[in-house]
């Protein structure tokens, strides 16, 4: 959980946040990285943003109450792991903040205005997606801009999902486009870069776990990219592509990674996967990438509980990252059966964890 010292700094310096320059984040494996039209053309997803006419005056009591408000929970950008933080609601939108203080982000509160035959009218740009007791308690994943963000105890969030009236008279600000992170016109760098990140410690680590390909990574085809996928792994050939003129971060890169190679190790152990995935439910959200197609969510179960091993190397609070974990579970079920599997092996042996993923005992 967050410390009270935690809670403190990040209300400290909520005002003072201002929108970073690019993305930390990205979109996860398989997510298509374009803006959809309705977007381009000022108009949004009916299941993520609605539409309300901008014209009736604002409610200054409820804005009053609302804005400077902090939300502790879970923010997944773009379907890669949660990330631990709050979000305070603020009149230049909703400013995320890690609880390690490495991550900051600024969420439109609402869409831009636009003009139509009925008037001038903003989507909304958070709503609650569902509700989910899974974890004996009910969390609320609510869907922001690039992202979805869960909590146990929505307070504000609850006002703006609702679309009260002051949030029309806020500066119009236009959505953001994130910037890849590589141009796609320069081939050699494109592969320059698949080769040094496939070469990197991180893909090593991947490579123990997983198993390594065969043939070095390539730079995914037309036929691909068409069917909107970031990466895709062929068992027949033992290979791999990728597609990082596409992604908008690093982050994004070492997720696509282990997704694919997760695939490889899927296909080798078949009959494994079968017997430690019994009784797994389905992903919730239908938005969320592998719902309704268990190959894909089992990778990224598999990618999720890797990066949740990753990130707890050096653990000194047991409790609090698994915590963390039944948050990781709540979005892609599986993560948490599949993080005690890969604490088991070899490549975590030192694991500050891995006795209490492996037997529930404390080492």
């Amino acid at each position: 959980m967050l410390r009270l010292t935690t809670l403190a700094a990040l209300a400290a310096v909520a005002g003072a946040a201002s929108r970073v320059p690019g993305p930390v984040f990205g979109l996860a494996a398989g997510y298509s990285t374009s803006p959809p039209a309705d977007r381009l053309a000022g108009t949004t997803p009916d299941d993520t943003l609605r539409a309300r006419l901008a014209g009736s005056r604002p409610t200054s009591s409820s804005a009053r109450a609302t804005l400077g408000s902090l939300v502790v929970g879970y923010f997944s950008a773009r379907g890669l792991p949660p990330v631990q933080g709050a979000l305070t609601v603020t009149d230049t939108g909703l400013v995320f903040h890690s609880a390690d203080g490495r991550f900051t982000r600024t969420l439109p509160l609402v869409g831009p205005v636009r003009v139509s035959a009925e008037g001038r009218w903003r989507a909304s740009a958070v709503s609650l997606g569902y509700v989910d007791p899974a974890l004996g308690r009910d969390a609320y994943v609510f869907r922001v801009d690039g992202g979805v963000f869960e909590t146990d105890a929505p307070g504000p969030l609850m006002e703006v999902a609702a679309h009260p009236s002051w949030l029309d008279r806020l500066s119009s600000r236009e959505w953001t486009v994130e910037r890849a992170l590589i141009g796609d016109r320069d081939p050699a760098a494109v592969r320059g870069l698949l080769e040094a990140f496939t070469a990197s410690p991180y893909a090593d680590s991947l490579y123990a776990i997983f198993g390594r390909p065969e043939r070095p990574a390539g730079v995914i085809g037309q036929r691909g990219r068409a069917a909107g996928r970031l990466g895709e792994y062929v068992a027949s050939r033992d290979s791999l592509s990728l597609d990082p003129a596409r992604m908008t971060s690093e982050a994004q890169l070492r997720h696509t990674l282990a997704h694919e190679l997760a695939h490889r190790w899927q296909a080798r152990s078949t009959a494994q996967l079968a017997a430690l995935w019994q009784g797994i439910p389905a992903i919730r959200d239908p938005r969320r990438y592998g719902y309704g197609n268990l190959s894909e969510h089992q990778a990224e179960a598999a990618a999720f509980a890797v990066h949740f091993l990753l990130a707890s190397a050096s653990a000194r609070d047991v409790d609090g990252e698994l915590a963390t974990l039944d948050h990781y579970e709540l979005l892609v079920p599986g993560t948490r059966t599949l993080s005690r599997y890969f604490a088991m092996q070899p490549a975590f042996r030192g694991h500050p964890m891995r006795a209490t993923l492996t037997t529930g005992r404390p080492r």
